[in-house]
């Protein structure tokens, strides 16, 4: 992931446990997006991470993308 912190560590899979740096280059969503999820309740970070870091749950970040496109299918207008 790019502007994710290293590790010693090549995981085959993301963490279920993100930093903000990983959770922004997880979802590929602006700062200010992932501010407003964290406003409304839907991601939660918590000091639990090495040296305290903050951290949020994967999940939390993939229902907060799913909501973000929830209807998007049946907005789009396809040409026949």
């Amino acid at each position: 992931m790019p502007g994710a912190e290293r590790s010693e560590y090549t995981l085959p899979f993301p963490p279920a446990g993100l930093t903000r740096p990983m959770a922004l280059a997880y979802t590929g969503a602006a700062e200010t997006k992932l501010k407003d999820w964290e406003r409304r309740g839907l991601v939660r970070f918590r000091a639990i991470g090495p040296n305290g870091a903050k951290i949020t749950q994967r999940a939390q970040l993939d229902e907060a993308l799913n909501l973000e496109f929830a209807g998007v299918a049946e907005d789009m207008e396809f040409p026949d």
